[in-house]
């Protein structure tokens, strides 16, 4: 049934993996953004930020499941742990993400609805997460159209589902359940059927490989998990001393953000495997290259979308979700350059990845987590939502300059000894 949609010839590989990786990027990009607006559209802005808040916590907790894997595993060119232990490995790492949700929401004392929603947002991400990783195996297999593939399609007929649920309904509850039903139906059909091309095994319990590789990647976890805090402390201090429906107001101005992270993430996905192997054979200059291309696209898209923002953001932004929200100009510009600050920052993390110096970024993130801790009450209490934006742009500035002195150090130091 599948087989015509996953061979294809050799030569169109290559535009079909930018094509799919742009589409499933895209669609994991502005996911929330849709979602939101519909429930805005059908709910009000009270569930909007309650559903806000719910999809921001599970995506935090979706570092715990995805335990920072993927770019240690697409450039995991060497082949050091097989497939069989990723998905072993995986297992493990989301049975700790649901436990820890469980913990974070009785923590928090949220109210049943609140909770059950932002416990079964979580378990969407589950599926994420098992995407993820067969996603990172096709990478390496040099089939990134495959995963972009599964990943537009699943997402597609989930979001299909929650809409019509909610149409219909008008229960977040039951639109998320409806949502983790049809996504991981469409990832368990589509995952079998790629074994016609590539083999896949089931998941191995190694132990020891296990361990080897959750201690390896561990720095990673933390630091993904720290860097979701990071832009998730200003809407939990919104949550403390603000409502919900400024709670929405913020998540409406902060999507415009996403779009820097959207097209960074089109120029780094393919290079990743060619920035893996220039550094594995001590191919300094075009590493550097490489790093520079990425950094120099990163820093024209996002001064085309700040001063694109500041002109016209919050204008369509009170179009596409009925809000009025001129008042907020201030606030959206803080954002948008907070936002460029935090997309230089994920490249430094996968350059850093890349270099295997992936536990010094624990020292990175910890400070702008620390900060963003710090701050964010405080801000937030005298400033309001401009205070959440300026905790946000702080955080996300601190952060890049950490990691930057950090890879400068790093390239010194290797230059320096193989020289």
């Amino acid at each position: 049934m599948f087989k015509k949609f996953w061979l294809i010839k050799e030569d169109d590989i290559g535009k079909q993996s930018v094509f799919w990786n742009m589409m499933s990027s895209g669609l994991n990009s502005i996911v929330s953004m849709l979602l939101l607006w519909v429930v805005t559209l059908l709910n009000g802005v009270s569930d909007a930020g309650i559903f806000s808040l719910g999809f921001s916590t599970s995506q935090m907790m979706l570092t715990i499941g995805n335990y920072g894997m993927r770019n240690y595993q697409a450039t995991d060119v060497t082949n050091k742990y097989s497939i069989k232990v990723y998905e072993a490995s995986r297992i493990i790492t989301n049975i700790i993400m649901m436990i820890s949700v469980l913990g974070f929401v009785w923590y928090e004392g949220y109210y049943f609805e609140k909770a059950l929603i932002t416990i079964l947002l979580c378990l969407l991400k589950v599926t994420d997460a098992f995407d993820d990783v067969y996603g990172g195996y096709y990478q390496v297999k040099g089939r990134l159209d495959i995963s972009g593939k599964i990943m537009s399609i699943r997402i597609g007929a989930y979001v299909l589902g929650f809409i019509l649920t909610l149409i219909f309904t008008h229960s977040l509850i039951l639109s998320c359940l409806i949502s983790i039903i049809i996504s991981s139906i469409v990832l368990i059909v589509l995952i079998h059927s790629t074994k016609i091309i590539i083999p896949l095994e089931k998941p191995s319990f190694q132990w020891n490989k296990i361990w080897n590789l959750l201690t390896e990647c561990f720095p990673l976890c933390i630091s993904a998990f720290l860097l979701i805090y990071m832009g998730n402390a200003p809407k939990y201090a919104i949550d403390t001393y603000l409502t919900a429906k400024d709670q929405a107001y913020y998540t409406y101005l902060f999507m415009p953000c996403f779009v820097t992270n959207l097209f960074v993430g089109f120029a780094l996905q393919p290079l990743l495997v060619r920035l893996s192997k220039s550094w594995v054979h001590k191919e300094y200059r075009k590493f550097i290259k490489l790093c520079g291309l990425i950094f120099a696209g990163a820093l024209i898209i996002s001064t085309i979308i700040i001063i694109g923002g500041a002109i016209l953001g919050c204008p369509i932004l009170s179009i596409v979700f009925g809000v009025s929200l001129s008042a907020y100009i201030n606030v959206l510009v803080v954002l948008l350059i907070g936002g460029a600050f935090f997309a230089f920052a994920v490249i430094e993390q996968v350059i850093l990845t890349v270099m295997r110096r992936q536990v010094y970024l624990l020292i990175g993130f910890g400070i702008a987590s620390a900060i963003a801790m710090f701050i964010s009450g405080i801000l937030v209490k005298k400033f309001a939502l401009l205070g959440a934006a300026y905790a946000y742009t702080i955080s996300a500035g601190a952060l890049f300059l950490v990691l930057a002195f950090m890879i400068f150090i790093f390239l010194y130091l290797e230059k320096k000894k193989n020289k």
